[in-house]
């Protein structure tokens, strides 16, 4: 019977998967690249379960900022370290290069259950999920030049909505739904590589990102992020001097863990702590738990023999108590049952949220799982530029604090207090220590994991009680070394912006020079073609007078000899009148004298290529007007 309940134990949390045992991994297992055990000998040698050695990174340069990291595997409960943990550094770029680069860094560990294929893939994923996401919104995050951009987002760090225009979206809404949208997308990732790679499992996630000068915590699941600070204080002053007994030995400082004080960046997510939540799954979709649970809160379980008896119980989302009257229905499981770490949901699974678990199934009732649980996670953000921090009580990494990001295999056996007070007294043991923070990652993981007895049993140093027996991986960031790189790109920042808008000012008035210089090459060679016009046009007309000139002689001596023929006429007329001969002699030569010079006249003038109607028309009109003359005196005489 023990057997059996082993097998079907088994198979709710390692499915039967023997069709799919011919698939591939995704990813061939490993430790984190920044750990460098690159061979198999290494990588056996670091999931001793007898031993299990507390693994530090080789090269400790490789993690920015002094950046400390240990981790141990656990005591044999599973073959493989299923904890990952993974770090990048980007660079959001504008493609136009119209607005300064924003780097930002990303660190993440991730917890594995039912294998470490979730946890591998997330390490080696997430980040590229997470940079295509920032890439989306990067044009309204990229910082601005406030003098040559109308965008003012230093005073209000809002955006129009880029759909509607009626809604106001700042920066930190931007880069938390980055994060939220990138647990969605890792989880429906993990969900499709079923198709074509050996199943993955689940896995908790816990990410932290530093960008523009703010700390965003993501976390799902039960791995946590404390940050441990300490109140600046004599104490602190205390911590930095040194021995009188030995000059070169720094004494720690007592004080300093009674100063210290810790800040959750994180809740846990447990069938306990979401109870509410998956009540009400429950409660809107009954048919997700099929014959075999009941959203129901018993002070008491139940029992066949308390059939039609009152008992205490809640539904649902009640947060108070009331009686009913129990029914064969309240004999099923309830959905949620156990307390703290023991909570379960279906009796199976201890954590709620996280990447992963589609094909986990309920033991001994086989119902689906992943319907109750959710990649979303919780994100909580600091403002670094708000922290106030004298530079006098060198109390830096105590006023920025230090954030430890850590796996349940931590915070089983260690409380946030105890956290904290380790940190810093390990820091003030070494404060000149350049890896200092990787000796307090060690010192975590040393307490947490505990020593091995004659018994064979894990056991804490300082209380003999029982040690985690779960993997443990721990990462420590001071967070004041990310501000003060964070301070020094503002400042470059600033030169460039300001260089650019140098540049900007010297080519508008560069193009404002060229623009005057074409205007005036423009207009002076209007000039010189006006000139070279005038210039050309006398020339014209001494041509077109030269061509004209024997046609203008042709035509005046023809307007002369039809002229002349006019006048003979006019004397013939004037002389078959009864008028006296001398008298009408005189009046002839007269008005031949008169056109000749009125010809030559308009010759010399430049009227010579007037009709010669005209003047026809006016010695006619002379040559009448005389001939009335001449007969108005004829009939007097």
């Amino acid at each position: 019977m023990l057997n059996n309940f082993k097998n079907r134990f088994i198979s709710a949390i390692e499915p039967d998967l023997s069709s799919a045992d011919l698939l591939p991994d995704k990813f061939p297992y490993g430790r984190p690249p920044f750990l460098q055990l690159l061979t198999a000998d290494e990588l056996r040698a670091s999931a001793n379960h007898n031993v299990r050695p507390i693994i530090v990174p080789r090269d400790l340069n490789l993690l920015p900022w002094g950046t400390g990291y240990a981790e141990c595997i656990n005591s044999g409960k599973s073959k493989w370290n299923e904890d990952q943990a993974a770090f990048c550094r980007q660079v959001l770029t504008d493609p136009e290069k119209k607005y300064p680069d924003l780097p930002y860094t990303y660190f993440g560990i991730f917890d594995g259950h039912a294998g470490y294929g979730a946890a591998l893939a997330a390490s080696h994923q997430f980040h590229d999920i997470l940079h295509e996401m920032l890439v989306d919104c990067s044009e309204l995050l990229l910082p601005r030049d406030q003098v040559n951009d109308n965008s003012k987002s230093h005073e209000n760090p809002t955006f129009p909505h880029p759909t509607y225009f009626q809604r106001r979206v700042s920066r930190d809404e931007l880069i938390i739904g980055a994060l939220e949208s990138a647990f969605f997308h890792m989880d429906w990732l993990i969900s499709q590589d079923r198709n074509y790679y050996r199943d993955a499992g689940g896995c908790t996630a816990c990410v932290t990102l530093f960008i523009d000068g703010k700390m965003y915590v993501a976390n799902a699941g039960d791995s946590r992020a404390v940050l441990c600070q300490r109140r600046a204080g004599a104490g602190v002053a205390l911590s930095v001097t040194q021995s009188t007994a030995n000059p070169n030995k720094i004494e720690p400082n007592p004080m300093d863990g009674d100063n210290s004080y810790p800040t959750a960046y994180s809740a846990d997510h447990t069938p306990e702590t979401e109870r509410e939540r998956l009540m009400n799954v429950a409660r809107l979709k009954p048919q997700l738990m099929g014959q075999h649970y009941v959203a129901m809160e018993y002070a008491k379980r139940p029992h066949i023999t308390d059939m039609g008896k009152r008992i205490l119980c809640r539904q649902g989302t009640m947060k108070g108590w009331t009686y009913k009257t129990l029914t064969r229905n309240d004999l099923r499981i309830p959905v949620v049952n156990g307390e703290g770490k023991r909570s379960r949901l279906l009796g199976t699974l201890g954590v709620t949220r996280g990447f992963g678990d589609h094909d986990l199934l309920a033991i001994n009732t086989g119902v689906q799982i992943k319907p109750f649980l959710t990649p979303h996670p919780d994100v909580r953000q600091r403002d670094l530029s708000q922290v106030v921090s004298i530079p006098d009580e060198h109390n830096e990494d105590g006023d920025y604090g230090i954030l430890v990001m850590a796996t349940d295999g931590l915070w089983d056996v260690s409380e946030n207090d105890a956290v904290s007070r380790i940190v810093f007294q390990m820091l003030s043991r070494y404060p000149r220590e350049k890896h200092r923070y990787t000796m307090a990652a060690q010192e975590l993981v040393a307490r947490a994991r505990g020593k091995i007895n004659d018994s064979g049993h894990w056991r804490l140093a300082d209380s003999k009680a029982a040690a985690t027996v779960d993997d443990i991986s721990v990462i420590v960031i001071p967070v004041y070394q990310y501000y003060k790189e964070h301070i020094e790109w503002t400042h470059n920042d600033t030169r460039e912006l300001e260089r650019r808008r140098r540049k900007a000012a010297e080519d508008n008035m560069a193009q404002e020079a060229v623009n005057a210089f074409n205007d005036i090459a423009a207009e002076e060679a209007h000039v010189v073609e006006e000139r070279r016009n005038l210039q050309q046009q006398p020339a014209i007309v001494k041509t077109e007078q030269v061509i004209a000139g024997p046609k203008q002689e042709q035509e005046r001596q023809k307007q002369d000899q039809h002229v002349q023929s006019e006048s003979e006429e006019t004397l013939v007329e004037e002389l078959n009148d009864n008028s006296p001969l001398q008298a009408r002699l005189e009046s002839v030569s007269e008005t031949l004298q008169q056109v000749h010079l009125e010809a030559r006249t308009k010759a010399i003038f430049g009227e010579i290529t007037a009709p010669t109607a005209e003047a026809s028309s006016a010695v006619t009109t002379s040559a009448n007007k005389q001939r009335s003359n001449r007969k108005g005196k004829g009939n007097k005489q």
